[in-house]
């Protein structure tokens, strides 16, 4: 019976680890490559927003108007592509990972992306992408504690 339950656990390990990188993969492409999301054909050159919250606050009021799918996007788009990747680092990590690590990790990751659009004029750089990227990584933490609670009970 424990053969099966290794077997069983190694593949579930192979099956997260394909779709970690497939999730990456996606996130890649939509940054970079995806025509409306990172992406911009407008306005090229270096573009960039360091002040916290102007454009979360920009988009927040953007919400009541013409504009609230491009504001809704923006929002909460930024936070549920790294949903995905708070719930990833502690399963791939049989748990080694924890919240505070995990939030670190997202915001690494975040900032790479950031730096690499506007390194490579993709995109902007924006220092609200990356609260909004964090609390999705935190989000994703707190998903993967909770499931991970209920399954012991």
């Amino acid at each position: 019976m424990k053969s099966n339950d290794s077997d069983s656990s190694r593949r579930m390990v192979r099956i997260s680890r394909l779709l970690f990188v497939a999730y990456v993969l996606c996130v890649i492409y939509f940054m970079f490559f995806a025509e409306g999301f990172g992406r911009t054909s407008e306005n090229p050159g270096y573009r960039y927003n360091f002040d916290p919250f102007t454009e979360i606050k920009r988009f927040s009021h953007m919400l009541n108007s013409g504009y609230s799918l491009k504001a809704l996007l923006n929002l909460f788009g930024n936070i549920i592509a790294f949903i995905p990747f708070g719930i990833f680092l502690p399963v791939l990590s049989n748990n080694r990972i924890k919240f505070v690590n995990t939030v670190i990790l997202t915001y690494i990751f975040s900032i790479v992306i950031e730096t690499v659009q506007l390194y490579f004029q993709l995109g902007v750089f924006d220092v609200d992408d990356l609260i909004l990227n964090t609390c999705g990584g935190l989000i994703g933490y707190l998903i993967y504690a909770i499931g991970k609670a209920w399954s012991t009970e």
